[in-house]
């Protein structure tokens, strides 16, 4: 599926940039998201770090005020004699000052009670022995107990003398309920949510604290060294459990203590964050419509219109459109602007090789023609020649025949000289009739010598216009190496683009693909051309071989012209002895009486008729197999003729389906 250069530009921003960064919101948001949920992770553990110290605090004044009155002499007076009165009096006036105090208690060192006062019953008394010995040699000891109301704050201190230096001899304890009002004490101070579970029972100061998960947190905050800390997002903000193990008098576990905060910072910031990235969405948006738009008027436009181009000169239309008079006014001095004047170069290049392509393929063809016909035309008057060659050997042969009669006439002639006037009457008539004949020859050895001259001019009128053909042929050839030039830059200049967007990397990938698409057609402009190049080596070769051809046909012409001279010479040399024997035989037939010495003469220019008869009908022998070579090698030169002119037209038909 075809898609715009534009859209995958965009595509690569978007991978590149709006993406990229996409992801790094999200990780930066949930980073945060993170980060918020371990501050508040430590803040829980602050919470309840800060909640168990002010249980210590709690439990520290209250020791101190237990120390206040078990560092006093009377206490110990009472103790050492037994007056519980004293005792009962005192412990009432300080659960009555200290109103916090939800029970006092006043034991010998064996735990056995000797006063007490409690607002309800706490039934603590059993465990006042297991207490004491917890204490050991310690002065005091502050812990968490449970009781039948519940969890209790328990404070114990040696009964001694003010300076502390009596033996102690009793135990005041104090305990206070760890109840709403103890949890709200300790909210106050640490701004969050308390909760306790002793194991049986749930006290929190949240209202919405689900007690039926209390026994399971309870078991898991058993199993666990470390505080465990839930953090959550939620509407209201930052939620934050944290819950750790409650320890009792004695160090066992119990149960659990438990902070819970809800913070509005994390909520906030998130909203801000959220609120940021929608804004950088939209700008991000706004800045890629803002590049396609860009990028569809500085890039997709001019290529698909340079596509459009191709395209159509692909197609073979060579003019000029809307389009293309666009493109040659562009004054874009980018890799843009570089492959849209290559193109128009090679369009420019292709159109002028066109017209001279269909041009030289015309007048080829015409010129082909009339060399063809004139070949043949050649060819017809040699076959004139090679047909008089006949009539003139069988002539000369005709005339070796009577000369070998007229031999053996001379032979006997001294046996018959009683016959030497009919015989000198017969061997004149015979002269006649050879003179006639060498007179026929040499007028026909006088229309080939003029054919010949005719053929050897249209010869050389043929060789010149094959040259012009080889002019033609070279020009085309130059004008098919400037488009493989311009071929090749275009190829060079799309390797060069191909390049720098290779190293422009993911953002040059656009780039990349124009420059990959004007590479191949570059490629195939160059394999057009090499085409070109071999159709016009065709016709090259063609001309080359019907210029030798031309060529040696002229040298046998003129190899044909000198044996057919030679022919007119022995001719003239035959009529010349004819008229020599026709006047030997005359002055025989006058001079009967002098028979012996014109016989003896008339014999000798017999023989040396014959001679040249022989002659002559080799020097005819080779004119004949000279002209029947020289009819052939036209009929070669006509066939090459015919064939050069149908290569012309085929290129010229090839040519015109190029629109110009």
């Amino acid at each position: 599926m075809r898609q715009s250069i534009t859209a995958k530009i965009l595509v690569t921003i978007l991978s590149t940039l709006i993406v990229p960064l996409s992801i790094a919101g999200f990780w930066f948001y949930f980073d945060l998201q993170n980060s918020l949920k371990t501050i508040e992770s430590e803040r829980g553990v602050s919470n309840l770090t800060a909640a168990h110290q002010m249980f210590d605090f709690i439990g520290s004044q209250m020791s101190s005020n237990a120390k206040t009155n078990a560092y006093w002499e009377e206490h110990h007076t009472a103790i050492a004699e037994g007056d519980t009165a004293f005792l009962e009096d005192s412990v009432l006036s300080v659960i009555d000052v200290v109103v916090s105090l939800s029970s006092v208690y006043v034991a010998d060192l064996d735990g056995e009670v000797l006063a007490k006062q409690e607002h309800q019953p706490l039934n603590l008394d059993s465990q006042l022995p297991k207490m004491i010995e917890q204490m050991g040699k310690e002065m005091s000891l502050t812990g968490l107990v449970r009781s039948e109301r519940g969890l209790q704050m328990v404070t114990l201190s040696k009964v001694t003398n003010e300076e502390g230096t009596a033996q102690p001899n009793g135990v005041l304890m104090f305990t206070r309920d760890v109840n709403e009002k103890f949890l709200e004490t300790v909210q106050e101070v640490n701004k969050t949510d308390i909760t306790v579970f002793d194991g049986e029972k749930v006290v929190s100061t949240n209202s919405a604290f689900d007690q039926s998960t209390a026994a399971a947190l309870a078991q898991q905050v058993k199993g666990s060294a470390e505080p465990q800390v839930l953090s959550t997002a939620s509407k209201q903000g930052q939620h934050t459990e944290s819950a750790d193990q409650l320890l009792d008098i004695y160090g066992q576990p119990i149960g659990f203590l438990a902070t819970e905060t809800i913070s509005q910072t994390g909520a906030q910031l998130r909203e801000k964050l959220l609120f940021t990235a929608a804004v950088a969405g939209v700008l991000l948006l706004g800045i890629g419509g803002l590049l396609a738009v860009l990028f569809y008027n500085s890039l997709s436009r001019p290529l698909r219109r340079i596509g459009g181009e191709m395209a159509r000169v692909a197609s073979g239309d060579l003019t000029n459109s809307k389009e293309a008079v666009l493109l040659t006014g562009s004054k874009r001095q980018d890799e843009i602007g570089e492959i849209t004047q290559a193109f128009l170069a090679m369009r420019d290049g292709l159109r002028t090789l066109v017209q001279g392509v269909h041009e030289g393929s015309y007048h080829l063809s015409e010129n082909s023609r009339e060399f063809a016909a004139s070949t043949e035309e050649a060819r017809g008057s040699l076959q004139m020649i090679a047909a008089s060659a006949e009539d003139i050997r069988s002539l000369v042969d005709r005339t070796f025949e009577r000369v070998g009669e007229a031999a053996g006439h001379l032979d006997t002639l001294s046996d018959q000289a009683q016959m030497i006037s009919g015989h000198a009457e017969t061997a004149v008539n015979a002269a006649g009739q050879m003179k006639a004949a060498a007179g026929d020859g040499q007028q026909l050895v006088d229309r080939s010598i003029g054919t010949m001259g005719e053929i050897s001019q249209s010869s050389q009128e043929s060789e010149q216009k094959v040259l012009a053909l080889q002019s033609v042929a070279e020009e085309i050839i130059l004008m098919v190496d400037r488009i493989k030039a311009v071929s090749k830059q275009t190829g060079m200049l799309a390797l060069n683009a191909s390049i720098e967007a290779a190293r422009a990397g993911e953002h040059g990938r656009g780039f990349a693909i124009v420059a990959s698409e004007v590479g191949k057609l570059s490629d195939q402009t160059r394999v057009t051309t090499e085409e070109i190049e071999v159709l016009v080596e065709r016709i090259k070769h063609s001309v080359l071989d019907v210029g030798e051809t031309t060529g040696l046909l002229r040298h046998r012409l003129a190899d044909g012209v000198d044996a057919v001279q030679a022919t007119g010479s022995a001719f003239a040399e035959i009529l010349r002895h004819i008229g020599a024997v026709e006047g030997q035989i005359a002055q025989i037939r006058r001079e009967a009486g002098k028979q012996e010495t014109i016989t003896e003469t008339g014999a000798e220019a017999v023989f040396g008729v014959k001679e040249m008869a022989s002659e002559m009908v080799a020097s005819v022998e080779e004119t004949t197999a000279a002209t029947e070579e020289m009819v052939a090698m036209v009929h070669t030169i006509a066939e090459n003729s015919n064939s050069l002119a149908d290569l012309a037209e085929e290129l010229q038909e090839n040519a015109g389906k190029f629109k110009m």
